[in-house]
């Protein structure tokens, strides 16, 4: 803002219609200046991430940046952008900590994307079917599972679960595919569970339950202390009673944001045109999905492990937002 305001000055010194015009053209160059095209990496189909970043994508083209919404993944987008593959990504608030230290599964430290959101808490399902009488994580040794694709968020959160049980991704009959041919495979009777993080209710976890006797497995307070040590990007939450068809319990278990990113090279009027036009169409954003209605610019500059981007910062301290970002 400061350089268009220096910009105004120095015309201002000027005289006559010349001067106005200039001004005029100034001030309408700087209130239109936005990216043209944005390409943003998503989730997988089936998820919640992928109509929830569908929706932000169609009001970002309906203010006149065109934006195309991809299929990817938490921890290979973040590779992506950093590749400058794709101008934005989503991932878990989890991933850029591991990303940052360059451990497993990136070959090599990844310290330059930024922040501009926060968007939702995902939280981490396991889901067996009931006929395998399986009532905890440390049960699923030998369990046929889908534990997702490698490269993806919901697979390394697994494997922290895993862990946190004491077992590993070797102990289980793993599959590797996503959520709708993990659904698929449980309605043929080929698999007994599968996991993925997400917000609730999950549109793949719903249809599901509404066809196969399902159950989600809990997280305990000992667990979750496991597994916070070997990320603290976690915290501690239940997905509540009567989120899918026969839970008739809260389901405790971690969680993580959901988090906009961008590359640190992105224009700062780019990045603060992004996060301003998500500000503006608050409303509309907490309309695209029943997990985004909570959402408050407050939530969305809250922000640990990654760097916020100096033009988000900028949007938010213009929209009075209290910023809340530790990295």
């Amino acid at each position: 803002m400061k350089p268009t305001a220096t910009r105004t000055s120095r015309l201002l010194k000027g005289s006559g219609l010349a001067g106005l015009t200039a001004l005029a053209l100034t001030v309408g160059a700087t209130a239109q200046a936005q990216p043209s095209n944005l390409s943003l990496l998503s989730g997988s189909p089936g998820g919640t991430w992928y109509p929830i970043t569908a929706g932000i994508a169609e009001i970002f083209g309906s203010e006149g940046t065109r934006t195309n919404a991809e299929v990817g993944a938490g921890l290979a987008n973040v590779s992506r952008v950093s590749a400058g593959q794709a101008e934005l990504g989503v991932t878990t608030s989890t991933v850029p900590p591991v990303a940052q230290a360059g451990q497993a599964p990136f070959n090599e430290p990844i310290t330059n994307v930024r922040a501009l959101a926060a968007l939702f808490p995902s939280y981490q399902h396991v889901g067996v079917t009931r006929d395998s009488g399986i009532e905890s994580v440390e049960e699923l040794v030998g369990v046929s599972v889908n534990c997702m694709a490698l490269g993806n968020s919901t697979q390394a959160a697994f494997v922290d679960r895993l862990e946190a049980a004491g077992i590993s991704e070797e102990d289980l009959d793993c599959a590797r595919g996503s959520h709708n041919f993990a659904s698929d495979a449980i309605k043929d009777g080929n698999l007994e569970g599968f996991t993925l993080l997400s917000g609730y209710p999950n549109g793949t976890f719903t249809e599901l339950f509404h066809t196969v006797d399902m159950k989600l497995l809990p997280l305990s307070e000992e667990e979750f202390e496991r597994i916070s040590d070997i990320n603290p990007g976690y915290a501690y939450s239940s997905i509540p009673a009567g989120s899918y068809p026969g839970q008739e319990v809260d389901i405790p278990t971690v969680t993580s944001d959901l988090i906009l990113f961008s590359h640190e090279d992105m224009p700062e009027e780019d990045a603060y045109w992004i996060v301003k036009t998500m500000l503006d169409n608050l409303e509309r954003i907490q309309g695209v999905h029943a997990a985004m209605a909570p959402l408050s610019g407050e939530y969305m500059a809250n922000i640990a492990g990654i760097e916020l981007h100096p033009g988000a910062v900028r949007a938010y301290e213009e929209a009075g937002v209290e910023i809340n970002n530790t990295f």
